[in-house]
């Protein structure tokens, strides 16, 4: 009779905090359907290279947001795309759930906003580690 009065207590006392977590929690892009209609509408700031150009003569792990287009995937690689703006091109690594977050297509007349940090590798080149990715129209 014991164990079932505390099982009993326990399931009461957990029942508000799993209601309270339902449609509560992580808002931003990815958090599905129910988000799609709110969510911040605004500049991103704070990105040290703001250009293909300047990332490229970044420092290993700079912070980036660039605007413009994914204009081909590499072949052989499942998440390696070169990613142009107007001043250059930079190898661009997106997992795929970044483009399932967005909902849509994405092809090279897209245009995009990723954010993300600069990978410099010895004998590689610099590419750009994609974190975030929106469409910008």
């Amino acid at each position: 009779m014991r164990i079932l009065l505390t099982l009993l207590l326990v399931a009461a006392l957990a029942s508000p905090v799993m209601a309270a977590g339902e449609g509560s929690g992580f808002q931003g892009p990815g958090a599905g359907a129910a988000a799609a209609a709110g969510g911040f509408a605004g500049p991103i700031t704070g990105g040290q290279a703001d250009t293909v150009q300047s990332a490229k003569r970044s420092w290993d792990d700079t912070s980036v947001v660039l605007v413009g287009n994914i204009v081909s995937r590499q072949a052989g690689y499942d998440d390696l795309y070169t990613f142009k703006d107007k001043t250059g091109s930079v190898l661009v690594e997106i997992d795929d759930d970044l483009f399932y977050a967005l909902g849509q297509k994405v092809t090279p007349q897209t245009l995009v906003r990723i954010s993300g940090e600069v990978d410099k590798e010895f004998m590689e080149g610099t590419q750009i580690d994609v974190e975030f990715m929106e469409i910008v129209r």
